[in-house]
């Protein structure tokens, strides 16, 4: 049976590639060039998947989510944008998006993403009733003033992490997050706190390889006055601190085994019972817990309650290492620069393209973290603005594992490109007011371009995207002599 899909954006050489892509699949399609006409086909037609633009001229397809899913609660919403971002991902899976697009994008991938995309929507409809409810139970759930998230990376393995963050944002159940050490699972952590109905409360982060064994009783569920030699007061522990928040045990693999019933408990029970009190009390708290560990394989060695695993793996969570997404690493070292810059007062540097390729190069064992620490050493060692291979001795060509990835994203062949630049202009005497006038000669027209087309040449909107105002918009058109 053919699906009918509905492609929502007011671009009309997009609606067009993807009307003839999708029929020649064997879809129904219906176009919509606006919010208004969304929601009228919507309201006309059995729609199974809903391919949604956020930008349109008179809706931003996130707010406008909701109002389709009260028409049609079983069609499956895919988010299209050409303006991706950590939190824009993670808003439309709180939404209850399907999935996630940007652009540009490959053709056949979505073919393939609307064709799962219909299937689920084909299952929905067999059960309505039940699926019509729980989007009502998420609406209810929904915190409207999500803070941005401090994540990095577009790549599609993180891609898959910020929906499984939205979808897990807006439920209560205990999310368990694995990976390697230093892939950034406390901030991901954070980041489902931050965008949870809870976010006003406490966020608070226990590392439980961290305090000694015979601490960590009285460190997560407190303890009364005299409970042992040196308790002089009672103190509250960590669970009652994080009431109506969330509670993030770092590390739980690490959790002594004759702590681990006791935290079953709370997880089950909802009370802590303080050491040397025969009393409990209640608590409200979200469980998110971490570990580098196989849990799995710990059940099984015995130093890992089974039921504890199984109650604290609801929702898992894979956070993959750096290696698995080097993709990322170009947008990792932008953003630990650019934030090293503003700690240290100095200005931006730049980074080679020798020593570029080289840590695009390296395998990165100690993941984020290991690139974060490598990149602030590297800045204490440089006495001027550019980053060399030199910065970098522990990768040296003898330390690098895998194959180079030099040029392997657009945005790495646009640092390299520009690294070059900007030594040859240095090399060369060149004044930085003659470097900035010629690079801005060669970017700034087709940017101007790329971005009013991609708005559809809606001025208001493009001036917004790019970070300026209306006016300066116009000088700049008339500048380049950029005409619609």
């Amino acid at each position: 049976m053919k699906n009918s899909i509905l492609i929502a954006d007011d671009d009309d050489s997009i609606r067009f590639v993807l009307t003839k892509a999708l029929e020649k699949a064997g879809h129904r399609v219906h176009t919509a060039r606006n919010g208004s006409e969304t929601l009228a086909c919507l309201d006309a037609e059995p729609i199974d998947v809903v391919l949604l633009d956020i930008f349109m001229p008179d809706a931003n397809g996130l707010e406008l989510i909701e109002n389709l899913q009260e028409i049609n609660s079983t069609a499956s919403i895919i988010v299209i944008t050409a303006h991706g971002t950590t939190q824009t991902a993670i808003e439309a899976a709180k939404r209850r998006a399907y999935d996630y697009l940007t652009k540009p994008f490959d053709i056949n991938s979505v073919v393939s993403m609307v064709s799962r995309a219909a299937n689920a929507a084909d299952q929905a409809k067999a059960s309505v009733k039940s699926v019509a409810k729980a989007a009502r139970d998420t609406k209810s759930q929904r915190h409207a003033d999500a803070k941005e998230t401090r994540l990095v990376g577009e790549s599609p393995l993180m891609h898959a992490v910020y929906l499984i963050i939205g979808r897990a944002a807006v439920s209560d159940e205990t999310v368990l997050i694995m990976g390697e050490s230093g892939t950034g699972k406390e901030l991901v952590a954070r980041a489902i706190h931050e965008n949870s109905g809870r976010a006003d409360n406490n966020f608070v982060v226990v590392d439980c390889s961290a305090i000694p064994p015979t601490l960590i009783e009285s460190a997560l569920f407190g303890h009364v006055r005299g409970a042992y030699t040196g308790a002089e007061v009672a103190r509250q522990g960590k669970f009652e601190q994080a009431n109506r928040g969330t509670i993030f045990l770092d590390e739980i693999g690490e959790l002594p085994i004759e702590v681990q019933m006791k935290l079953l408990r709370v997880l089950q029970e909802r009370e802590v019972e303080p050491v040397g009190s025969n009393e409990t009390r209640q608590v409200d708290v979200r469980v998110v817990a971490a570990t580098n560990r196989q849990l799995e394989q710990s059940t099984q060695e015995g130093t890992f309650r089974e039921d504890l695993y199984y109650r604290l793996n609801i929702i898992p969570m894979y956070l993959p290492p750096l290696r698995e997404r080097k993709t990322d690493i170009p947008d990792l070292i932008d953003f630990f620069v650019a934030r090293f810059a503003e700690e240290y007062s100095q200005p931006k540097a730049t980074v080679s393209a020798e020593a570029f390729k080289r840590l695009m190069s390296y395998d990165w064992p100690g993941n984020i973290r290991e690139l974060e620490n490598t990149l602030k050493r590297a800045l204490v060692l440089c006495s001027g603005r550019v980053l060399l291979p030199e910065h970098f001795p522990k990768l040296a060509e003898g330390e690098i594992h895998s194959s180079v990835l030099e040029g392997s994203t657009l945005e790495g062949q646009l640092r390299i490109l520009l690294t070059e630049w900007v030594n040859q202009s240095l090399d060369s005497g060149e004044s930085e007011d003659a470097l900035y006038a010629k690079i801005r000669a060669i970017f700034e027209k087709p940017l101007f371009e790329i971005v009013l087309k991609q708005t559809g040449w809606n001025r208001s909107k493009a001036a917004e995207i790019l970070g300026i105002n209306r006016n300066t918009l116009h000088s700049k058109m008339d500048e380049h002599d950029i005409r619609h």
